[in-house]
Protein backbone atom coordinates (compact mmCIF):
# COMPACT_ATOMS: atom_id res chain seq x y z
CA UNK A 1 0.00 0.00 0.00
CA UNK A 2 1.50 3.34 -1.04
CA UNK A 3 2.12 5.95 1.66
CA UNK A 4 3.79 8.61 -0.49
CA UNK A 5 2.99 10.32 -3.80
CA UNK A 6 5.51 10.96 -6.55
CA UNK A 7 5.92 14.55 -7.75
CA UNK A 8 4.65 15.49 -11.18
CA UNK A 9 8.19 15.24 -12.57
CA UNK A 10 9.90 12.52 -10.49
CA UNK A 11 13.69 12.50 -10.42
CA UNK A 12 15.55 9.20 -10.20
CA UNK A 13 18.64 10.75 -8.63
CA UNK A 14 16.50 12.24 -5.86
CA UNK A 15 14.86 8.87 -5.22
CA UNK A 16 18.29 7.25 -4.96
CA UNK A 17 19.24 9.87 -2.37
CA UNK A 18 16.09 9.02 -0.41
CA UNK A 19 17.10 5.35 -0.37
CA UNK A 20 20.67 6.18 0.67
CA UNK A 21 19.41 8.35 3.53
CA UNK A 22 16.97 5.64 4.64
CA UNK A 23 19.80 3.10 4.80
CA UNK A 24 21.92 5.52 6.86
CA UNK A 25 19.08 6.22 9.31
CA UNK A 26 18.16 2.52 9.59
CA UNK A 27 21.72 1.57 10.46
CA UNK A 28 21.60 4.20 13.24
CA UNK A 29 18.42 2.52 14.60
CA UNK A 30 16.39 5.63 13.92
CA UNK A 31 12.81 4.79 15.08
CA UNK A 32 11.14 6.34 12.03
CA UNK A 33 13.43 4.45 9.65
CA UNK A 34 12.89 1.20 11.54
CA UNK A 35 9.12 1.67 11.27
CA UNK A 36 9.30 2.38 7.54
CA UNK A 37 11.32 -0.76 6.89
CA UNK A 38 9.08 -2.90 9.10
CA UNK A 39 6.03 -1.70 7.17
CA UNK A 40 7.40 -2.39 3.70
CA UNK A 41 10.21 -4.96 3.77
CA UNK A 42 9.46 -8.62 4.56
CA UNK A 43 13.05 -9.76 5.29
CA UNK A 44 15.68 -7.01 5.31
CA UNK A 45 19.30 -8.10 4.95
CA UNK A 46 21.77 -7.79 7.78
CA UNK A 47 23.60 -5.54 7.21
CA UNK A 48 20.86 -3.44 5.65
CA UNK A 49 21.86 -2.81 2.03
CA UNK A 50 21.08 -0.06 -0.43
CA UNK A 51 18.94 -2.52 -2.42
CA UNK A 52 16.82 -3.08 0.71
CA UNK A 53 16.34 0.64 1.16
CA UNK A 54 15.43 1.04 -2.50
CA UNK A 55 12.76 -1.65 -2.16
CA UNK A 56 11.24 0.19 0.81
CA UNK A 57 11.21 3.49 -1.09
CA UNK A 58 9.61 1.81 -4.11
CA UNK A 59 6.86 0.25 -1.99
CA UNK A 60 6.19 3.54 -0.25
CA UNK A 61 5.40 4.98 -3.68
CA UNK A 62 3.19 2.03 -4.60
CA UNK A 63 5.60 -0.08 -6.69
CA UNK A 64 6.42 -3.76 -6.14
CA UNK A 65 10.12 -3.28 -6.84
CA UNK A 66 12.78 -0.65 -7.39
CA UNK A 67 13.03 -1.77 -11.03
CA UNK A 68 9.36 -0.93 -11.62
CA UNK A 69 9.74 2.47 -9.97
CA UNK A 70 12.84 3.12 -12.08
CA UNK A 71 10.98 2.14 -15.27
CA UNK A 72 8.14 4.50 -14.37
CA UNK A 73 10.42 7.44 -13.65
CA UNK A 74 12.52 6.92 -16.78
CA UNK A 75 9.42 6.60 -18.95
CA UNK A 76 7.94 9.73 -17.39
CA UNK A 77 11.13 11.60 -18.26
CA UNK A 78 10.96 10.48 -21.89
CA UNK A 79 7.34 11.55 -22.11
CA UNK A 80 7.75 14.88 -20.32
CA UNK A 81 8.42 16.88 -23.53
CA UNK A 82 5.55 15.19 -25.38
CA UNK A 83 2.07 16.69 -25.57
CA UNK A 84 -1.00 14.86 -26.91
CA UNK A 85 -2.27 16.01 -30.30
CA UNK A 86 -6.01 16.85 -30.37
CA UNK A 87 -6.51 15.10 -33.74
CA UNK A 88 -4.51 11.95 -32.97
CA UNK A 89 -7.52 9.79 -32.14
CA UNK A 90 -9.28 10.98 -35.30
CA UNK A 91 -6.29 9.89 -37.35
CA UNK A 92 -6.20 6.47 -35.68
CA UNK A 93 -9.92 6.03 -36.34
CA UNK A 94 -9.37 6.85 -40.02
CA UNK A 95 -6.54 4.31 -40.16
CA UNK A 96 -8.66 1.62 -38.49
CA UNK A 97 -11.38 2.23 -41.08
CA UNK A 98 -8.92 2.24 -43.97
CA UNK A 99 -10.17 5.73 -44.84
CA UNK A 100 -7.13 7.02 -46.73
CA UNK A 101 -8.87 10.19 -47.91
CA UNK A 102 -9.81 11.18 -44.38
CA UNK A 103 -6.30 10.43 -43.12
CA UNK A 104 -4.74 12.43 -45.96
CA UNK A 105 -6.94 15.41 -45.13
CA UNK A 106 -5.99 15.26 -41.46
CA UNK A 107 -2.29 15.11 -42.29
CA UNK A 108 -2.65 18.00 -44.74
CA UNK A 109 -4.38 20.15 -42.12
CA UNK A 110 -2.00 19.05 -39.35
CA UNK A 111 1.44 18.20 -40.81
CA UNK A 112 2.89 17.72 -37.32
CA UNK A 113 0.39 14.93 -36.67
CA UNK A 114 2.64 12.40 -38.41
CA UNK A 115 5.17 12.79 -35.56
CA UNK A 116 2.63 12.99 -32.72
CA UNK A 117 2.45 10.32 -30.04
CA UNK A 118 -0.26 8.69 -27.97
CA UNK A 119 -0.68 6.59 -24.81
CA UNK A 120 1.01 9.23 -22.69
CA UNK A 121 -0.62 8.37 -19.37
CA UNK A 122 0.35 5.57 -16.95
CA UNK A 123 0.35 2.65 -16.70
CA UNK A 124 3.22 2.63 -19.16
CA UNK A 125 3.91 -0.37 -21.39
CA UNK A 126 5.72 -1.10 -24.63
CA UNK A 127 3.23 0.87 -26.79
CA UNK A 128 3.52 4.02 -24.72
CA UNK A 129 4.32 7.04 -26.87
CA UNK A 130 3.41 5.30 -30.13
CA UNK A 131 3.25 7.26 -33.38
CA UNK A 132 0.63 6.75 -36.07
CA UNK A 133 3.07 4.58 -38.01
CA UNK A 134 3.42 2.20 -35.07
CA UNK A 135 -0.32 1.56 -35.31
CA UNK A 136 -0.09 -0.08 -38.75
CA UNK A 137 1.53 -3.15 -37.14
CA UNK A 138 -1.64 -4.17 -35.29
CA UNK A 139 0.42 -4.80 -32.15
CA UNK A 140 -1.04 -4.50 -29.57
CA UNK A 141 -4.25 -5.73 -31.13
CA UNK A 142 -6.31 -3.03 -29.32
CA UNK A 143 -9.34 -5.32 -29.20
CA UNK A 144 -9.15 -6.88 -32.67
CA UNK A 145 -8.69 -10.43 -31.44
CA UNK A 146 -11.65 -10.11 -29.07
CA UNK A 147 -13.90 -8.51 -31.68
CA UNK A 148 -14.10 -5.11 -29.97
CA UNK A 149 -12.27 -3.54 -32.92
CA UNK A 150 -12.79 -4.50 -36.54
CA UNK A 151 -10.24 -6.36 -38.66
CA UNK A 152 -7.15 -4.67 -40.02
CA UNK A 153 -8.17 -2.83 -43.20
CA UNK A 154 -7.31 -4.50 -46.49
CA UNK A 155 -5.54 -1.32 -47.62
CA UNK A 156 -3.28 -1.10 -44.55
CA UNK A 157 -0.22 -1.00 -46.83
CA UNK A 158 -1.65 2.06 -48.57
CA UNK A 159 -2.28 3.61 -45.16
CA UNK A 160 1.32 2.97 -44.16
CA UNK A 161 2.67 4.35 -47.42
CA UNK A 162 0.68 7.56 -46.94
CA UNK A 163 2.20 8.02 -43.48
CA UNK A 164 5.72 7.38 -44.73
CA UNK A 165 5.27 9.71 -47.70
CA UNK A 166 4.04 12.33 -45.24
CA UNK A 167 7.29 12.15 -43.28
CA UNK A 168 6.73 9.40 -40.70
CA UNK A 169 10.02 8.16 -39.23
CA UNK A 170 10.42 4.47 -40.02
CA UNK A 171 13.06 4.21 -37.26
CA UNK A 172 11.00 5.89 -34.52
CA UNK A 173 10.61 3.83 -31.36
CA UNK A 174 7.83 3.83 -28.82
CA UNK A 175 8.80 5.42 -25.51
CA UNK A 176 7.70 2.86 -22.95
CA UNK A 177 9.71 0.08 -21.29
CA UNK A 178 11.02 -2.30 -23.97
CA UNK A 179 9.74 0.03 -26.66
CA UNK A 180 10.48 -0.74 -30.28
CA UNK A 181 10.25 0.28 -33.90
CA UNK A 182 7.30 -0.41 -36.17
CA UNK A 183 9.21 -3.34 -37.71
CA UNK A 184 9.66 -4.98 -34.31
CA UNK A 185 5.97 -4.59 -33.55
CA UNK A 186 5.07 -5.95 -36.98
CA UNK A 187 7.13 -9.15 -36.95
CA UNK A 188 5.57 -10.06 -33.58
CA UNK A 189 2.01 -9.11 -34.54
CA UNK A 190 -0.56 -11.90 -34.49
CA UNK A 191 -3.28 -9.73 -36.10
CA UNK A 192 -0.98 -8.78 -39.00
CA UNK A 193 -0.21 -12.47 -39.51
CA UNK A 194 -3.85 -13.53 -39.15
CA UNK A 195 -4.95 -10.96 -41.74
CA UNK A 196 -2.07 -11.93 -44.04
CA UNK A 197 -0.52 -8.48 -44.21
CA UNK A 198 2.78 -9.24 -42.45
CA UNK A 199 4.73 -9.77 -45.66
CA UNK A 200 3.49 -6.71 -47.57
CA UNK A 201 4.04 -4.46 -44.54
CA UNK A 202 7.55 -5.84 -43.97
CA UNK A 203 8.33 -5.07 -47.61
CA UNK A 204 6.92 -1.55 -47.22
CA UNK A 205 9.08 -0.76 -44.20
CA UNK A 206 12.17 -2.18 -45.89
CA UNK A 207 11.42 -0.04 -48.95
CA UNK A 208 11.49 3.08 -46.76
CA UNK A 209 14.79 2.26 -45.12
CA UNK A 210 14.10 -0.02 -42.17
CA UNK A 211 15.99 -3.28 -41.73
CA UNK A 212 15.81 -6.73 -40.15
CA UNK A 213 18.87 -8.62 -38.95
CA UNK A 214 18.32 -11.93 -40.73
CA UNK A 215 21.77 -13.24 -39.80
CA UNK A 216 20.87 -14.01 -36.20
CA UNK A 217 20.16 -17.75 -35.73
CA UNK A 218 17.15 -16.94 -33.54
CA UNK A 219 15.72 -14.14 -35.69
CA UNK A 220 12.53 -16.13 -36.39
CA UNK A 221 11.80 -16.98 -32.77
CA UNK A 222 10.08 -13.71 -31.74
CA UNK A 223 7.60 -14.11 -34.61
CA UNK A 224 6.87 -17.74 -33.77
CA UNK A 225 6.59 -17.18 -30.02
CA UNK A 226 4.07 -14.40 -30.68
CA UNK A 227 1.99 -16.44 -33.15
CA UNK A 228 3.03 -14.49 -36.23
CA UNK A 229 4.02 -17.29 -38.64
CA UNK A 230 3.49 -15.24 -41.81
CA UNK A 231 6.11 -12.77 -40.66
CA UNK A 232 8.51 -15.68 -40.15
CA UNK A 233 7.69 -17.04 -43.60
CA UNK A 234 8.46 -13.69 -45.21
CA UNK A 235 11.76 -13.46 -43.35
CA UNK A 236 12.70 -16.91 -44.66
CA UNK A 237 11.91 -15.71 -48.18
CA UNK A 238 14.20 -12.74 -47.52
CA UNK A 239 17.07 -14.99 -46.45
CA UNK A 240 16.58 -15.97 -42.81
CA UNK A 241 17.62 -19.53 -41.95
CA UNK A 242 14.99 -21.68 -40.27
CA UNK A 243 16.43 -24.12 -37.73
CA UNK A 244 14.68 -27.36 -36.84
CA UNK A 245 12.40 -25.70 -34.27
CA UNK A 246 11.31 -22.88 -36.56
CA UNK A 247 10.71 -25.31 -39.41
CA UNK A 248 8.64 -27.55 -37.13
CA UNK A 249 6.55 -24.64 -35.87
CA UNK A 250 5.83 -23.49 -39.42
CA UNK A 251 4.96 -26.98 -40.62
CA UNK A 252 7.71 -26.77 -43.23
CA UNK A 253 8.42 -30.47 -43.64
CA UNK A 254 10.86 -29.70 -46.44
CA UNK A 255 13.00 -27.65 -44.06
CA UNK A 256 12.61 -30.20 -41.25
CA UNK A 257 13.94 -32.94 -43.52
CA UNK A 258 16.74 -30.68 -44.70
CA UNK A 259 17.91 -30.30 -41.09
CA UNK A 260 19.13 -33.93 -41.18
CA UNK A 261 21.92 -35.40 -43.29
CA UNK A 262 21.72 -38.63 -45.29
CA UNK A 263 22.58 -40.64 -42.15
CA UNK A 264 19.78 -39.06 -40.14
CA UNK A 265 22.05 -36.82 -38.09
CA UNK A 266 21.28 -33.17 -37.42
CA UNK A 267 23.42 -30.95 -39.60
CA UNK A 268 23.94 -28.39 -36.86
CA UNK A 269 23.81 -28.15 -33.09
CA UNK A 270 20.77 -26.48 -31.62
CA UNK A 271 21.05 -24.40 -28.48
CA UNK A 272 17.86 -22.66 -27.44
CA UNK A 273 18.47 -20.33 -24.50
CA UNK A 274 22.20 -20.92 -24.87
CA UNK A 275 22.21 -24.64 -24.00
CA UNK A 276 23.36 -27.12 -26.63
CA UNK A 277 20.84 -29.95 -26.97
CA UNK A 278 21.58 -33.56 -27.75
CA UNK A 279 20.03 -34.90 -30.94
CA UNK A 280 17.40 -36.83 -28.95
CA UNK A 281 16.44 -33.73 -27.00
CA UNK A 282 16.37 -31.56 -30.14
CA UNK A 283 14.09 -34.01 -31.94
CA UNK A 284 11.80 -34.28 -28.92
CA UNK A 285 11.53 -30.52 -28.53
CA UNK A 286 10.88 -30.06 -32.25
CA UNK A 287 8.10 -32.64 -32.06
CA UNK A 288 6.58 -30.78 -29.10
CA UNK A 289 6.72 -27.50 -31.01
CA UNK A 290 5.09 -29.12 -34.04
CA UNK A 291 2.38 -30.70 -31.89
CA UNK A 292 1.52 -27.45 -30.13
CA UNK A 293 1.27 -25.73 -33.53
CA UNK A 294 -0.91 -28.56 -34.88
CA UNK A 295 1.60 -29.54 -37.57
CA UNK A 296 0.62 -33.22 -37.58
CA UNK A 297 2.65 -34.14 -40.67
CA UNK A 298 5.81 -32.90 -38.95
CA UNK A 299 4.88 -34.79 -35.78
CA UNK A 300 4.50 -37.99 -37.83
CA UNK A 301 7.89 -37.51 -39.45
CA UNK A 302 9.73 -36.80 -36.19
CA UNK A 303 8.07 -39.73 -34.43
CA UNK A 304 9.95 -41.99 -36.82
CA UNK A 305 13.20 -40.82 -35.22
CA UNK A 306 14.78 -41.43 -31.83
CA UNK A 307 13.63 -38.51 -29.72
CA UNK A 308 13.22 -37.59 -26.08
CA UNK A 309 9.44 -37.39 -25.84
CA UNK A 310 9.57 -35.88 -22.34
CA UNK A 311 11.02 -32.54 -23.41
CA UNK A 312 9.41 -29.37 -22.10
CA UNK A 313 9.62 -25.86 -23.49
CA UNK A 314 6.22 -24.94 -24.88
CA UNK A 315 3.24 -24.19 -22.60
CA UNK A 316 5.32 -25.37 -19.62
CA UNK A 317 4.72 -29.09 -20.04
CA UNK A 318 5.63 -32.10 -22.12
CA UNK A 319 3.74 -33.21 -25.20
CA UNK A 320 1.98 -35.75 -22.99
CA UNK A 321 0.83 -33.00 -20.62
CA UNK A 322 -0.48 -30.98 -23.54
CA UNK A 323 -2.25 -33.95 -25.15
CA UNK A 324 -3.79 -35.00 -21.83
CA UNK A 325 -5.02 -31.49 -21.08
CA UNK A 326 -6.45 -31.13 -24.58
CA UNK A 327 -8.23 -34.48 -24.41
CA UNK A 328 -6.25 -35.82 -27.36
CA UNK A 329 -6.50 -39.48 -26.38
CA UNK A 330 -4.93 -40.76 -29.61
CA UNK A 331 -1.81 -38.66 -28.99
CA UNK A 332 -1.72 -39.71 -25.33
CA UNK A 333 -1.77 -43.36 -26.40
CA UNK A 334 0.86 -42.73 -29.04
CA UNK A 335 3.20 -40.97 -26.62
CA UNK A 336 2.84 -43.58 -23.90
CA UNK A 337 3.56 -46.31 -26.47
CA UNK A 338 6.72 -44.37 -27.38
CA UNK A 339 7.82 -44.37 -23.74
CA UNK A 340 6.72 -40.92 -22.57
CA UNK A 341 6.71 -40.64 -18.77
CA UNK A 342 3.15 -40.68 -17.47
CA UNK A 343 4.40 -39.51 -14.06
CA UNK A 344 6.38 -36.51 -15.29
CA UNK A 345 6.03 -33.47 -13.00
CA UNK A 346 8.65 -31.26 -14.60
CA UNK A 347 6.49 -28.16 -15.03
CA UNK A 348 5.60 -25.07 -12.97
CA UNK A 349 2.45 -26.77 -11.65
CA UNK A 350 4.40 -29.82 -10.42
CA UNK A 351 1.63 -31.94 -11.90
CA UNK A 352 1.47 -35.08 -14.00
CA UNK A 353 -0.36 -35.49 -17.31
CA UNK A 354 -3.11 -37.18 -15.30
CA UNK A 355 -3.52 -34.02 -13.22
CA UNK A 356 -3.66 -31.91 -16.37
CA UNK A 357 -6.37 -34.13 -17.84
CA UNK A 358 -8.40 -34.00 -14.62
CA UNK A 359 -8.01 -30.23 -14.26
CA UNK A 360 -9.10 -29.65 -17.86
CA UNK A 361 -12.10 -31.97 -17.56
CA UNK A 362 -10.94 -34.82 -19.80
CA UNK A 363 -12.52 -37.94 -18.18
CA UNK A 364 -11.74 -40.25 -21.11
CA UNK A 365 -8.03 -39.48 -20.82
CA UNK A 366 -8.15 -39.82 -17.02
CA UNK A 367 -9.78 -43.23 -17.38
CA UNK A 368 -7.28 -44.43 -19.97
CA UNK A 369 -4.22 -43.31 -17.97
CA UNK A 370 -5.64 -44.95 -14.86
CA UNK A 371 -6.13 -48.23 -16.67
CA UNK A 372 -3.06 -48.25 -18.91
CA UNK A 373 -0.42 -45.92 -17.50
CA UNK A 374 1.72 -46.97 -14.56
CA UNK A 375 0.38 -44.26 -12.26
CA UNK A 376 2.65 -43.75 -9.24
CA UNK A 377 1.51 -43.92 -5.62
CA UNK A 378 1.30 -40.16 -5.06
CA UNK A 379 -1.11 -39.73 -7.97
CA UNK A 380 -3.01 -42.92 -7.14
CA UNK A 381 -3.91 -41.74 -3.64
CA UNK A 382 -4.50 -38.15 -4.81
CA UNK A 383 -7.18 -39.34 -7.22
CA UNK A 384 -8.54 -42.16 -5.06
CA UNK A 385 -7.40 -44.99 -7.34
CA UNK A 386 -7.59 -47.68 -4.65
CA UNK A 387 -6.57 -50.68 -6.75
CA UNK A 388 -3.64 -48.82 -8.24
CA UNK A 389 -2.51 -47.68 -4.78
CA UNK A 390 -2.73 -51.25 -3.45
CA UNK A 391 -0.62 -52.47 -6.37
CA UNK A 392 2.07 -49.82 -5.87
CA UNK A 393 2.28 -50.53 -2.16
CA UNK A 394 2.57 -54.25 -2.84
CA UNK A 395 5.34 -53.64 -5.36
CA UNK A 396 7.26 -51.38 -2.99
CA UNK A 397 6.04 -51.23 0.63
CA UNK A 398 8.68 -48.61 1.49
CA UNK A 399 7.09 -46.18 -0.95
CA UNK A 400 4.44 -45.42 1.67
CA UNK A 401 6.70 -42.67 3.06
CA UNK A 402 8.58 -41.66 -0.09
CA UNK A 403 8.92 -37.96 -0.86
CA UNK A 404 7.73 -36.34 -4.08
CA UNK A 405 6.94 -32.75 -5.06
CA UNK A 406 3.23 -32.74 -5.91
CA UNK A 407 1.08 -29.76 -6.84
CA UNK A 408 1.64 -27.07 -4.22
CA UNK A 409 3.24 -29.42 -1.72
CA UNK A 410 7.04 -29.79 -1.85
CA UNK A 411 8.55 -33.06 -0.63
CA UNK A 412 5.14 -34.56 0.04
CA UNK A 413 4.56 -38.11 1.20
CA UNK A 414 1.61 -40.03 -0.25
CA UNK A 415 -0.23 -39.29 3.00
CA UNK A 416 0.17 -35.55 2.47
CA UNK A 417 -1.36 -35.94 -1.00
CA UNK A 418 -4.29 -38.05 0.17
CA UNK A 419 -4.98 -35.62 3.02
CA UNK A 420 -4.83 -32.60 0.72
CA UNK A 421 -7.28 -34.24 -1.70
CA UNK A 422 -9.54 -35.36 1.17
CA UNK A 423 -9.38 -38.99 0.03
CA UNK A 424 -10.36 -40.60 3.32
CA UNK A 425 -10.15 -44.20 2.07
CA UNK A 426 -6.63 -43.52 0.83
CA UNK A 427 -5.64 -41.92 4.14
CA UNK A 428 -6.90 -45.00 5.94
CA UNK A 429 -5.09 -47.36 3.54
CA UNK A 430 -1.80 -45.52 3.93
CA UNK A 431 -2.04 -45.45 7.71
CA UNK A 432 -2.76 -49.19 7.71
CA UNK A 433 0.34 -49.73 5.56
CA UNK A 434 2.61 -47.83 7.92
CA UNK A 435 2.48 -44.24 6.70
CA UNK A 436 4.05 -41.89 9.24
CA UNK A 437 1.52 -39.11 9.98
CA UNK A 438 4.15 -36.99 11.77
CA UNK A 439 6.36 -36.40 8.75
CA UNK A 440 6.48 -32.80 7.59
CA UNK A 441 6.42 -31.80 3.95
CA UNK A 442 8.81 -29.26 2.50
CA UNK A 443 6.43 -26.49 3.55
CA UNK A 444 6.71 -27.59 7.18
CA UNK A 445 3.23 -29.10 7.46
CA UNK A 446 2.14 -32.54 8.62
CA UNK A 447 -0.59 -34.39 6.72
CA UNK A 448 -3.16 -33.25 9.29
CA UNK A 449 -2.06 -29.63 8.90
CA UNK A 450 -2.19 -30.00 5.13
CA UNK A 451 -5.76 -31.29 5.42
CA UNK A 452 -6.71 -28.37 7.67
CA UNK A 453 -5.26 -25.77 5.30
CA UNK A 454 -7.07 -27.42 2.36
CA UNK A 455 -10.34 -27.57 4.35
CA UNK A 456 -10.33 -31.35 3.89
CA UNK A 457 -12.53 -31.88 6.93
CA UNK A 458 -12.97 -35.67 6.79
CA UNK A 459 -9.27 -36.32 6.24
CA UNK A 460 -8.32 -33.97 9.08
CA UNK A 461 -10.79 -35.68 11.39
CA UNK A 462 -9.40 -39.13 10.57
CA UNK A 463 -5.81 -38.01 11.10
CA UNK A 464 -6.71 -36.36 14.39
CA UNK A 465 -8.38 -39.57 15.51
CA UNK A 466 -5.19 -41.43 14.61
CA UNK A 467 -3.47 -39.52 17.39
CA UNK A 468 -1.10 -37.45 15.30
CA UNK A 469 1.39 -35.75 17.56
CA UNK A 470 4.17 -33.34 16.80
CA UNK A 471 5.67 -33.57 13.37
CA UNK A 472 9.14 -34.64 12.31
CA UNK A 473 11.29 -33.89 9.31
Amino acid sequence: MSTRTLPLRPNLAQLKLQATELRRQYRKDDPAALARVAAHHPKPEDPFKLADAQLVVAKEYGFDSWAKLKHFVETSARLAPVSPHPRFDDAVAAMDAGDVDRLRALLHENPELVHARTNLEPPYHYFTGATLLHHIAGNPDRGRLSGELGPMPENIVEVGRLLLDSGADVHATTLGPNGGRTMGLLVTSKPASDYNVSGPLIDLLLEYGDEIDLSRPDCLYPSLINHAPRAAERMIELGAKADLFAAAALGRLDLVKAAFDEKGRLRSKLKPRGRVLSQRDAIGLAMLVAYVRRQSHVVDYLFEKNGNWDMIGVNNGTALHRAAGDGDLAMVQRLVAKGANVNDRNNPFVATPLSWADHMGQPEVVRWIRENGKVDLHDAVSFGFGEVAETRLSENPASVNERQDQWRIPRATPLHCAAYANKVDMVRLLLDRGADPTLRAGNGQTPREIAASAMAVEAERLLSAAGVGTGSE
